[in-house]
């Protein structure tokens, strides 16, 4: 349609993004660490490997001592290692003791009131279809529709 049209267009067109061919910035920064991440390690793995002479004859005359090649890796598993632990015995700290009441419940518990009846106050206000509040089972309900009552049989003589 012409810009001299008396009519615009309904509904109107959407303008034109301004450089649609651009990445966008998290894509951009994305793709320069990773290449980041490779050219530091293909780093690291030149001043392991490579003779001391051939990074002599690039002119890379100053870098640490080769121990290090060796002692940074070995030092970073050790940290991961211990951050697995110290995370499982931190789990293993914050848990509850068998005996403790709060195994079966705590206090976001929503579990019904023995003494209000068969239905909160607020129900004979809800439809007929209506979808009931969510509850939390006592476990003593759970454990006996789980795990009936059997008879004992008495052995036949």
């Amino acid at each position: 349609m012409s810009p001299l049209a008396p009519i615009s267009p309904w509904p109107p067109e959407e303008p034109a993004a301004p450089y649609p061919d651009l990445p966008l910035a998290k894509e951009v920064y994305g793709l320069l660490a990773v290449l980041l991440t490779y050219l530091a390690f293909a780093a690291y793995l030149i001043w392991a490997f490579a003779p001391s002479r051939w990074l002599d004859a690039v002119g890379w005359t100053w870098y640490p001592s080769r121990e290090w090649a060796v002692i940074v890796p070995c030092w970073l598993m050790v940290v991961v290692l211990l951050t697995y632990w110290g995370y499982t015995a931190l789990t293993a700290l914050l848990t509850p003791g068998f005996d403790s009441r709060y195994i079966i419940t705590d206090e976001r518990s929503n579990i019904p009131i023995e003494g209000q009846g068969a239905e909160p106050y607020y129900w004979k206000f809800a439809e007929a279809d209506a979808v009931p509040e969510v509850v939390d089972l006592p476990i003593d309900f759970v454990n006996r529709v789980l795990y009936p009552p059997r008879s004992r049989r008495r052995p036949r003589y």
